[in-house]
């Protein structure tokens, strides 16, 4: 299946071109290219379809290089046979965070407007250090993930206190009835059935009137 993307890539906008180095890392399976269509900047994400990923359980994948400026890297993502449990917790922010930012995007209400607000804002006053966002749904997206994210991390770390200090208690040779503890809520994977959900605490203007709708995938590609 690779061999037939690549194909189609060298036929299409790629020139592919020999390993850099040696010893540079990932090198076992992965191929480099060049962009040969002045129009295309940048690409990155799946290049297979969804159904043809299923069914041979990977996935053929190509992004910009972090090591070698220029030039792009194609390798095969192959599916784990178990996910743990923190990664399958943050595959729900991520979808959490994408079924409310297509919500927004479709939005027309104040709510909605304060985002658009917020991205010009965050176009005309771009913080240095991190990446701009041209486009309205990712700026929503990695928004309303990052602060899922940081409040998951949060919980988490009030658990583990929790634990702590339920541990320290339990191995007191006379631990104190009236001992106080902290009491925490988890982030919930899902919205509530009653539109209300973990995310009400976000620092950003969502209302509950937005409720999650369908997941959009597709292939990133950014025009020079």
């Amino acid at each position: 299946m690779r061999t037939r993307v690549m194909d189609t890539l060298s036929q299409t906008l790629a020139t592919f071109v020999p390993h850099p180095s040696d010893s540079a890392p990932h090198a076992k399976g992965v191929r480099y290219f060049r962009i040969s269509n002045p129009a295309i900047e940048a690409i990155w994400g799946a290049i297979d379809t969804v159904k043809q990923g299923q069914k041979c359980k990977k996935r053929i994948v190509v992004r910009p290089s972090r090591r070698y400026p220029g030039l792009h890297e194609l390798y095969t993502y192959h599916f784990p046979k178990q996910w743990s449990e923190a990664c399958q917790a943050n595959r729900e922010l991520i979808k959490t965070a994408q079924r409310l930012a297509h919500a927004i995007e479709k939005d027309h209400s104040y709510a909605a407007l304060e985002w658009r607000i917020r991205h010009i804002q965050h176009l005309l006053n771009p913080v240095p250090g991190q990446k701009t966002y041209a486009h309205f749904y990712p700026f929503v997206y990695v928004t309303i993930y990052q602060s899922l994210r940081t409040a998951s991390q949060a919980s988490e770390s009030i658990a583990s206190q929790s634990a702590k200090q339920a541990a320290s208690l339990s191995s007191s040779s006379a631990p104190s009835v009236s001992s106080e503890f902290v009491s925490f809520v988890p982030i919930t994977s899902r919205p509530s059935k009653h539109r209300y959900s973990a995310i009400s605490n976000l620092q950003s203007p969502i209302r509950p009137h937005l409720l999650p709708l369908h997941r959009r995938r597709h292939l990133s590609i950014r025009a020079a």
